[in-house]
């Protein structure tokens, strides 16, 4: 105690020392002329993030924590955005491959993630604060590959914009979790059910894939039961304390904006000039192609028709009477032949 108390005077200089070495040294950290961002994001985490956010739940934390300072103090070359995109791509294949405990931990780590993004989709302020004017949150416009004059424009992601993105990431993160459900293999469920009982402050949020969410483990209820029981277990536990969070699902609609189709719109689109003459080539090209499919149909009859009554006259020709007086003249011939043999 008194150890901690002596200590804890130096510990504001020592914060500001570690903080000023590394704004000395973040312009280097993903800094490389023969990576992209993408690149560069990609070794960042599979060197870095995805392998210590394993260790122990600490370690969890600190990886989004430290994701959450590079952001902050604007590291060159690095996107925030790819980043996001690139963890919420990759959770089938982490999942997949992880103990029971390495899943545990890569879930606090996914929740801790979401929390940063849940304080800026929930405040639009905040959002332009921190992101609004920052390198990490820029994206790329590409113009019209046709003109001539065709260029990439960087912009900066605005704040509705960022909404469907964290719509999209949401998304990414339960077809992931329906993956590892849909695939019927042991570890993955297990450790799917481990991730989202860990991220489950945080997700789901939107209804309709708490939803999605809530059939599958339904099914895996159904169908574990009897056969593994502790994954029936898991499932179970799960699903009671999604329920008891189900008041606070929202819509999608208020989760981000969602564009209706305009009836008005649509009327006056389809009763333009334009619309009227491609629907009308159409009309004709179906009419068109009816009328040949009929002519080919006659013809195919036509020519049934005909050797049906073919194989009727061949037929005709072979009549019994025929077969019985053919049968009677080989008889006859045979009895001629016998009688000039008796005669020799």
């Amino acid at each position: 105690s008194s150890g901690i108390n002596a200590e804890w005077p130096l510990r504001p200089g020592n914060h500001k020392l570690v903080l000023a070495r590394l704004e000395s040294e973040k312009d280097i950290w993903f800094a490389s002329t023969n990576s992209t961002k993408v690149d560069a994001i990609m070794q960042f985490l599979q060197v870095c993030i995805i392998q210590r956010s394993m260790f122990t739940a600490s370690d969890a934390i600190y990886c989004a924590k430290f994701v959450e300072l590079c952001h902050k103090m604007q590291a060159s070359n690095f996107s925030t955005l790819i980043y996001f995109d690139r963890i919420f791509s990759d959770v089938s294949h982490i999942v997949t491959n992880c103990t029971d405990n390495e899943a545990s931990r890569y879930g606090r780590f996914l929740c801790e993630t979401l929390k940063g993004i849940s304080r800026w989709h929930k405040d639009k302020a905040l959002y332009e604060k921190e992101c609004g004017k920052s390198p990490g949150f820029v994206h790329i416009i590409r113009g019209d590959p046709n003109s001539d004059g065709a260029k990439k424009i960087e912009k900066y992601l605005d704040y509705e914009n960022f909404r469907h993105v964290c719509c999209k990431w949401h998304f990414k993160l339960t077809k992931a979790m329906v993956f590892c459900f849909d695939s019927k293999d042991y570890s993955q469920i297990r450790n799917g059910l481990t991730v989202l009982n860990k991220i489950l402050p945080e997700f789901p949020v939107v209804l309709n894939l708490a939803q999605a969410l809530e059939k599958r483990i339904l099914k895996v209820k159904e169908e574990e039961k009897t056969v593994r029981p502790d994954l029936y277990a898991l499932a179970m536990g799960y699903s009671a304390q999604l329920n008891s969070r189900r008041n606070t699902f929202i819509a999608e609609e208020k989760f981000h904006h969602v564009e209706k189709k305009s009836t008005e719109n649509s009327a006056s689109r389809n009763s333009s000039p334009a619309r009227k003459d491609k629907r009308a080539d159409s009309v004709k090209r179906r009419d068109e192609t009816d009328s040949e499919k009929k002519r080919r149909r006659d013809d195919d009859l036509k020519k049934e028709g005909e050797r049906k009554s073919a194989e009727k006259k061949v037929k005709q020709d072979v009549s019994p009477k025929t077969k019985a007086n053919g049968v009677r003249e080989r008889d006859s011939e045979t009895d001629e032949n016998r009688s000039k043999i008796r005669k020799k």
